[in-house]
């Protein structure tokens, strides 16, 4: 984000939204958390399709969560949480430390370690994961470096799930910010993305706003065809795409999102 959009985020407002879309598995899930189990179920399988492989991962635009990176630490053993907030970064930050009042993501860990069969293990996974996140560092994808000041060396794989769309309030800031973002990537390396979006194919009918705490926030509204537009003009090609539709509810009240697009990419 920048001047575009103020940080609307304070520590509290941080953890509200944790506990607003990540409640426990065994309660009822909102909109949104249902996209992050989606997220869970999608990302399973990039990162054990053997495709995606490296060393180092950043994950851009992070938010205050660590589900997204669960399946990626198998494969990824230095993975850098990148994320715009200070409030986003500082619970990312506590979970890492094992602080005491860090968001309790144990049963989405073994939520993941159901697919992979390592459910009497699953605190093991969680150590793992602790290890592997090396960083966590501010970002801003409408810079030219999203990780400005720091200069790091470009990643073998850069994920984001949920991002450029809700920090951007036109197409061409979020061309830009696509473009941005691919900055951290090497060539030969693997985009992972993931964004709300309509469900018609045709339309520019996406997602418009997304809410917190009842407070709804706008996004810029995509189409699938602009998105892999974007992605091939920002020089990717092996463009891989799924398309989920939402579940139809009557209100929309947290989100009105319509279905998730994921898709893999490789720099040229």
């Amino acid at each position: 984000m920048t001047d575009q959009k103020k940080d609307d985020c304070s520590l509290d407002d941080a953890r509200g939204y944790l506990e607003e879309y990540f409640v426990p598995l065994m309660g009822e899930i909102p909109d949104e958390g249902q996209g992050g189990l989606k997220a869970i179920d999608i990302l399973h399988d990039v990162f054990n399709s053997g495709e995606v492989k490296g060393k180092r991962l950043i994950d851009v635009g992070s938010g205050p969560t660590i589900y997204q990176i669960i399946s990626a630490s198998r494969v990824f053993p230095e993975i850098v949480c990148a994320e715009y907030s200070e409030s986003g970064r500082a619970e990312i930050q506590k979970w890492v430390a094992e602080d005491p009042g860090a968001f309790d993501w144990s049963e989405y860990v073994q939520y993941f370690c159901d697919f992979e069969g390592t459910r009497d293990i699953w605190a093991e996974r969680q150590k793992q994961l602790r290890q592997a996140i090396t960083a966590v560092v501010p970002c801003d994808v409408h810079k030219s470096n999203p990780v400005e000041p720091l200069q790091l060396e470009p990643f073998d794989a850069v994920m984001t799930l949920y991002c450029i769309e809700t920090a951007c309030t036109d197409r061409k800031s979020y061309v830009q910010a696509v473009r941005n973002v691919s900055s951290l990537l090497k060539p030969g390396g693997t985009l992972i993305l993931q964004t709300y979006i309509g469900t018609l194919r045709f339309l520019s009918n996406g997602a418009s706003f997304y809410a917190v705490g009842g407070v709804r926030h706008p996004t810029v509204k995509l189409d699938v065809d602009f998105v892999l537009q974007t992605i091939s003009d920002a020089g990717y090609e092996d463009i891989k795409c799924s398309y989920y539709p939402a579940a139809k509810r009557e209100r929309y009240t947290t989100s009105d999102l319509t279905a998730i697009l994921h898709l893999t990419a490789k720099k040229i």
